[in-house]
């Protein structure tokens, strides 16, 4: 803003109104009075935000993140988990169509005041890509508007940094192009969740859906006859339902979350294959089903490489004999531990961490051995 009488005053930045009334307005339901924190901070639990049930992954990568060690805080694995003793809270609100960016704000910030028996947490992992493209801004703003002292951290934004990390110190030189893969739900590359990447390197995009499994009529993810034998599939344990041949099957549909995986990956390869593309070296797997089966995605980039058709690799000359797998999930995790540690908010507690959920839908924690061990409903 500009005085007058010829004074000028620092230029505020735009700030949106809900994040006033969250600050000032003690009549709001959504009022946030930061004296009202303990004053022991490191008891509190970490938050972790999501929009989607699959967004739970998060707690389970730093219930099993090691990659530190306790005493030292250095970098390095002492055979201990860096958040042993961590309370967590996952709480799951599926974003709205309509005033999806306020209501995000309001949700994640209802997670800085005590509701019920629930208190306030110390930091705040968020877990859902929508989340972070439409309010962690906004989140930002609100923690350094109201002096809060919050850890907040996107798992989407650290996956990001870390991949532009890698382009900048070891890619900047014009004959060393490479291009990032990027597997991603739908609704994540529908807001250009990456968009920042596509500004410094070349990328090419998958998208996944874990409730829509691909098939020979499925519209969205569609088996292509061609590629049949380059998908690689396991037939083992059900993995695929078919009729007919294998190679010229009548009906064929995936069943399982691995062949899912073979599917993309494969999918994603062979985008590279019309025009002349750099490399495949990085893979961001920005969808949460693809941070489980990182053994699944190298052994299938190796069988790509080694495929051939009519006696000619295929792929070879399109993917790196070395790729990187990215896991945002797992670089959240680091950025999350040196920060507790760095404010002194680490519990440090000797008693096994604790999760509790909140979400209005029941979610399926089979697939998460160390959540069922620390699950507190």
């Amino acid at each position: 803003m500009t005085a007058s009488c010829g004074n000028t005053q620092e230029e505020a930045p735009d700030r949106l109104p809900v994040i006033t009334e969250i600050l000032n307005d003690t009549n709001s339901a959504w009022y946030l009075d930061p004296a009202s924190f303990p004053d022991q901070r490191e008891i509190l639990p970490i938050g972790v935000f999501g929009t989607e049930k699959e967004d739970i992954t998060a707690v389970e990568v730093l219930l099993g993140f090691d990659q530190f060690d306790n005493i030292t805080g250095k970098a390095g694995r002492d055979g201990i988990h860096d958040f042993a003793g961590e309370y967590f809270d996952f709480v799951c609100r599926p974003t709205a169509n309509d005033s999806a960016r306020i209501e995000t704000i309001k949700n994640m910030a209802g997670m800085f005041r005590r509701e019920g028996d629930r208190p306030p947490v110390k930091a705040l992992v968020i877990a859902g890509d929508p989340a972070s493209v439409i309010a962690f801004e906004d989140l930002q703003e609100l923690i350094r508007a109201g002096n809060l002292r919050i850890v907040a951290i996107s798992v989407l934004e650290a996956g990001v940094d870390k991949t532009l990390d890698y382009v900048r110190r070891l890619h900047s030189e014009r004959n060393k192009r490479i291009t990032v893969g990027v597997i991603a739900s739908e609704s994540s590359l529908a807001l250009d969740a990456y968009d920042r990447l596509t500004k410094e390197v070349e990328v090419v995009f998958q998208g996944f859906t874990p409730d829509s499994l691909p098939s020979l009529t499925n519209p969205l993810y569609p088996l292509d006859r061609e590629l049949i034998r380059a998908y690689h599939f396991d037939y083992s344990r059900s993995g695929m339902n078919y009729r007919g041949s294998r190679y010229n099957p009548g009906v064929m549909e995936v069943n399982s979350s691995e062949n899912a995986v073979r599917y993309a990956v494969t999918s994603m390869v062979s985008q590279l294959l019309p025009g002349s593309h750099p490399p495949l070296k990085y893979i961001l797997t920005g969808e949460n089903t693809f941070s489980r089966y990182p053994g699944i995605i190298l052994e299938q980039l190796t069988f790509l490489r080694n495929f051939r058709q009519n006696n000619r690799y295929i792929y070879r000359h399109l993917i790196d004999p070395k790729v990187v797998l990215i896991n945002p999930g797992e670089e959240a995790a680091g950025i999350l531990y040196q920060a507790l540690r760095n404010d002194r908010l680490a519990a440090f507690r000797t008693t096994p961490s604790c999760v509790r959920i909140h979400s209005a839908e029941p979610l399926d924690l089979s697939k998460y051995p160390l959540l069922n061990v620390c699950i507190n409903h």
